[in-house]
């Protein structure tokens, strides 16, 4: 059936899913071992780290993993209207997942270089590039309700994308920032996924049409 008339035609989303989910729980836990393997593996008689950098390398850990947090929670909203997927969905998400499973690496070398500017740029690049493939995953998807319900709300469709487009704006001030002052770049990171956990009007939005 077409989308004209209630449903939506496309390929089944269920594996698209489980493997976002499967990469989404892969990095997480890289996260965490990058943290504390070379503390388990390293020589038994090794002196302890400066509490400095054990500080600064949780820190960088636990705002990645929120960061993490806040993209989960973004591609699950997602795929509540998202009813069908088809081979130019699937790469987008795909290439969003390439650069989920970067993270990884971008957080290590801030965790060993806050405060230098290549490794800040670097890291925002990253969750630049993150956030602009989630965004472009849900417009396409979107797009004229390619792949989600007719009569899905136009309004809300409109307030998902202003919402997911200020994401990439945090990471571009931060990548500026970066060139100014590096602990307001670092603070404009701290800043997103906050701004993200809070609900806002799309979530009014979205809990209205759930009553409907």
């Amino acid at each position: 059936m077409s989308a004209r008339s209630g449903s939506v035609t496309g390929l089944g989303k269920t594996r698209v899913e489980a493997l976002t989910d499967g990469i989404f729980g892969a990095v997480m836990t890289v996260l965490g071992l990058s943290l504390t393997i070379p503390y388990i593996t390293g020589p038994a008689q090794q002196d302890l780290p400066a509490l400095e950098d054990v500080v600064t390398g949780v820190l960088t850990y636990a705002l990645s993993f929120v960061t993490l947090g806040v993209f989960w929670v973004g591609h699950h909203v997602g795929f509540q209207v998202v009813k069908r997927t088809d081979r130019t969905f699937i790469w987008l998400n795909n290439v969003f997942l390439l650069f989920v499973g970067l993270l990884p690496l971008t957080t290590a070398l801030l965790g060993h270089h806050p405060f230098l500017p290549v490794t800040i740029v670097a890291y925002g690049l990253n969750l630049l590039a993150i956030q602009m493939f989630m965004f472009l995953a849900i417009w396409y998807a979107t797009f004229h309700h390619h792949l989600v319900e007719a009569g899905l709300n136009d309004r809300f469709i409109w307030l998902a994308r202003r919402r997911m487009l200020m994401g990439p704006g945090f990471s571009a001030a931060a990548i500026l920032l970066a060139f100014v002052d590096p602990v307001l770049s670092l603070g404009a990171y701290v800043l997103y996924p906050v701004f993200f956990i809070l609900p806002g009007r799309i979530d009014r939005l979205w809990r209205r049409q759930e009553v409907k």
